[in-house]
């Protein structure tokens, strides 16, 4: 199964995760439509509808009719979807071997905390100067 999804169905897939982590059996349009929503931002139904449609005729969810609306689950896990997600990502760009991303991701680390020891230097140095200056 290749797992292809864009920015809003990742959204839509993981709001659907999670609301079957909390539990939820029925999933409709609009539990989803409330769990996506910001203060910044609120999905149209139709828009909601259409792209969990679109992941039904990924596979990566079914719908069954209850009524005049559509309940909606994942057919692929959270974990699941995020193996098939890296050995992608090992066979596009580590050439099938999972060492050269783990090698990756150990200098994604070593960069990360450089820049927060770098971050703690120069707060240091901050506080330090402000300090010199108060005491003047």
């Amino acid at each position: 199964m290749d797992l292809k999804q864009g920015d809003l169905e990742n959204i839509i897939l993981n709001a659907l995760w999670d609301l079957e982590s909390d539990g939820s059996e029925r999933i409709f349009v609009g539990d989803i439509q409330e769990k996506i929503k910001s203060p910044s931002k609120k999905w149209a139904y139709t828009t909601v509808k259409t792209v969990l449609d679109r992941l039904v005729d990924k596979e990566i969810a079914v719908r069954e009719k209850d009524g005049k609306k559509y309940l909606y689950r994942s057919v692929v896990d959270r974990d699941e979807a995020g193996i098939l997600a890296l050995k992608k990502v090992v066979r596009q760009y580590f050439k099938n071997d999972v060492n050269e991303l783990v090698s990756c991701l150990n200098k994604l680390e070593s960069v990360d905390a450089q820049a927060l020891v770098e971050r703690k230097v120069a707060s240091q140095q901050l506080e330090d100067t402000r300090k010199g200056l108060a005491t003047r």
